[in-house]
């Protein structure tokens, strides 16, 4: 019998989306969510938050990118 893969991190929480900046949570994934978010919403305008982690503004100007690429202002 071939072994068990080993279970896979999740990515999405009760509090959004954790994981490593970089590795884990890269820009193209942000602007994925962004691009899914938008498409889903259909509608603006959007206010985005972050913290003030040296990541939160890559990954956030890559969320708007998305959101933005979805017709979201």
């Amino acid at each position: 019998m071939p072994a068990a893969a080993p279970p896979s991190r999740k990515l999405f929480g009760t509090d959004g989306v954790r994981g490593v900046a970089g590795s884990e949570l890269t820009a193209e994934l942000a602007m994925d969510i962004g691009r899914a978010a938008g498409s889903y919403l259909r509608g603006g305008p959007v206010l985005v938050g972050r913290d003030t982690r040296r990541s939160g503004s890559m990954l956030s100007s890559a969320f708007q990118s998305g959101l933005h690429s979805a017709g979201i202002d």
